[in-house]
């Protein structure tokens, strides 16, 4: 039983006096009288019994009463002690020296000394609850990993937890949230100093306040509870709060959403592998009806992959409860499902849309893709083109092309805009122009993306940018010579040293990890690799990940050397979201991730490539079949180290990865 739960009404008479003992009994008798002839009796009894609640020492006349109490002071330093003897038998100066230890002389009444037992009593007892409860908090603030604080009456911090990742507490005592904060963060700051002092002056908790912050291309969200901080009287001190990210929470619950409907996705994207060529046969026989040979061609194409796909279908009906082609064949379809090929939509969608005399170009480099389903692109670009040519000529030219960074364009020769109408594109109505962009730019913005609106006297162009397109995935390498992955070791200061050990036999990496996470400024994990000159390619085939938290890592990565700063691309799998890819484009950037939340065991190959200061990354059901799913430019110059990585996600606890098939290599084009 915890010593908390035990009332401290007990006192302990250490001497052999009976006629004190007599007189201690006499003058306390609510309480319970333990009597033990020595000091050394009395450390034993005060380390058995929790209900002792302070020490009365007789005289000895053996010894000084002052040595009697620094001895027992020495083990016990709460416990009220009281020297109860005649001043004969005292050094009453020296007694009067040492802190907490009162002296009644055997002349006192019997009034005085229960008065003195009685108030050591209570004051043992309140000072027992309030070391339980300042350790309680010490031990909240330092191991507890929750952001718990306490400010005065001006906002400054008193106490603030000490959490991996934020600035050490003792930098930040004596100073308001707006004096620490860096400038991007300043009107959350002042925004959170306002909150503190509505709590002080009002008396008036905040409970579970969720604020949400953008800066930069990162977004996050902190929920705080702040109450006022009173003392015994009821006068306010100030504030305790605790606040807690919850950027990852609410990130899971839309992801929990998306992965309730991907049953639904699948079947939309059987039924878009069926309508898509039938829409695009449908315009080519209208083609071929005006004459145009080719339109009977395409015509035939497009049945031909209707065909194939109503093909897969039976042949998955009629295999999923008995071979192990259907799991695959589900896989494949579903990576498919993970990017778009961005001309066949665009020529799906206009020969489905009423075009009249109008033309579509598509200029987009072969193979281009975006990182996306087809149903969540679909919308924008239907948007874009009905908005072309509602705005054009009857004969109105669209062109599609690709613009940098990573995005594409949609352009028609129609009327031109307005000034007010160009830039950021946030129209939510059609105001006379003919421009409705709701459906735009919430799409771009699910992407991460910005679209703006240009306009001169050739037309009007609307440019999508920062979105995971894709244009050079299928460039031709030839591996050549093998890079040797022969290093390990942690980078950034993880709390468990890392491991690395490769099995020649079964051709198998087991790696170790710790790390708190690889985001923002925070590069904690075990690192494999080995030194090359670009451009090089590293795969691996996953196993098995032992994750601890449901974003514990391992993947495959290329960086520009081991510094924790280092830029880096990375693709791999988390414990609980699927498939994801990390960038970090420059020393003083931003880490940022993307996890693509796929169906468990969908994947586990992963692929990186870098050449010409494009790193791409790709995902694999089985290994032979490789489909892009980003691409960034990236500068890490002629020598890199390529290899694997693992990181726990928790800086307490270890993670572990099974790495087979890998293969790190330079490449030449071919």
């Amino acid at each position: 039983m915890s010593y908390l739960l035990v009332d401290a009404t007990s006192v302990l008479v250490v001497g052999e006096s009976e006629t004190a003992t007599e007189r201690v009994r006499s003058a306390a008798p609510a309480a319970d009288i333990v009597t033990v002839p020595s000091v050394g009796d009395a450390l034993d009894t005060l380390d058995s019994q929790d209900q002792i609640g302070c020490v009365v020492v007789l005289e000895d006349p053996d010894r000084q009463p002052v040595e009697a109490y620094q001895e027992i002071r020495s083990d016990y330093e709460t416990v009220p002690i009281l020297v109860f003897a005649p001043e004969s038998a005292c050094d009453v100066p020296a007694l009067a020296s040492h802190w907490d230890l009162e002296y009644l002389p055997t002349s006192v009444d019997d009034g005085t000394v229960r008065g003195v037992v009685d108030d050591a009593l209570a004051r043992h007892q309140d000072r027992r609850r309030e070391a339980a409860e300042s350790s309680l908090f010490t031990t909240l603030l330092e191991d507890g990993d929750v952001m718990i604080y306490a400010k005065d009456t001006q906002g400054k911090y008193l106490y603030r937890a000490d959490i991996e990742g934020n600035a050490d507490p003792e930098s930040v005592i004596g100073k308001t949230d707006v004096e620490i904060a860096r400038t991007e963060l300043r009107e959350r700051a002042k925004e959170a100093y306002r909150d503190d002092m509505r709590v002080v002056e009002t008396g008036e908790a905040i409970y579970q306040k969720v604020v949400d912050h953008e800066y930069g291309d990162h977004e996050d969200r902190v929920r705080t509870t702040k109450i006022p901080w009173r003392d015994q009287n009821g006068e306010i001190l100030g504030l305790i709060g605790i606040s807690e990210n919850i950027t990852e929470e609410k990130t899971y619950e839309r992801r929990l959403k998306q992965q309730a409907n991907r049953v639904d996705q699948f079947i939309q994207r059987v039924a878009h592998d069926i309508r898509t060529p039938l829409q695009v046969a449908y315009g080519s026989l209208d083609r071929a009806r005006a004459g145009e040979k080719a339109g009977i061609e395409k015509a035939e194409e497009m049945i031909e992959q209707v065909e194939s796909t109503v093909t897969d279908l039976h042949r998955l009906s009629t295999d999923v409860d008995t071979s192990t082609l259907s799991g695959s064949s589900i896989r494949s379809i579903y990576l498919e499902v993970l990017t778009t090929d961005l001309a066949t939509l665009f020529e799906a969608t206009w020969a489905s849309i009423r075009t009249g005399e109008a033309e579509l170009i598509v200029d987009l480099p072969e193979e281009t893709v975006i990182a996306a389903e087809t149903e969540t692109i679909r919308p924008l670009v239907e948007n874009l083109l009905n908005n072309a040519i509602d705005r054009g000529a009857p004969d109105v030219t669209v062109r599609v092309g690709t613009v940098e960074p990573r995005g594409f364009y949609v352009a028609n020769d129609g009327p031109t805009l307005d000034e007010d109408d160009r830039g950021e594109a946030s129209h939510s109505e059609t105001d006379g122009t003919g421009i409705c962009l709701d459906t735009v730019a919430e799409t771009v913005d699910r992407l991460n993306g910005e679209v703006t609106v240009e306009g001169d006297e050739e037309g009007v162009r609307f440019r999508i940018s920062d979105i995971p397109v894709i244009t050079d995935a299928d460039r031709s390498f030839r591996p050549t010579e093998p890079i040797s992955i022969d290093e390990n070791r942690d980078i950034g200061p993880v709390s468990i040293p890392g491991s690395a050990e490769y099995d020649d036999e079964t051709d198998r990496w087991t790696v170790v990890g710790n790390g708190t996470n690889i985001w923002s400024d925070t590069h904690e994990f075990h690192h494999v690799y080995g030194a090359g000159n670009t451009p090089v390619r590293i795969e691996a085939r996953i196993e098995s990940l032992d994750g601890c938290d449901e974003f514990s890592k391992a993947g495959v990565t290329i960086r520009s050397g081991t510094d924790e700063r280092a830029p880096f691309g990375y693709v791999g799998t988390t414990d609980a979201h699927g498939s994801e890819v990390i960038w970090r484009l420059a020393e003083d950037g931003f880490t940022d991730s993307r996890q693509f939340e796929e169906l468990p065991d969908t994947v586990s190959w992963y692929r990186i490539d870098y050449a010409d200061s494009i790193m791409t990354c790709y995902l694999s059901a089985a290994g032979d079949q490789w489909y892009p799913v980003d691409q960034r430019p990236i500068e890490l110059g002629d020598d890199v180290t390529v290899g694997l990585l693992v990181c726990s996600h928790d800086s307490k606890r270890t993670s572990e990865a099974v790495f087979t098939d890998v293969r790190a290599c330079k490449l030449d084009a071919e």
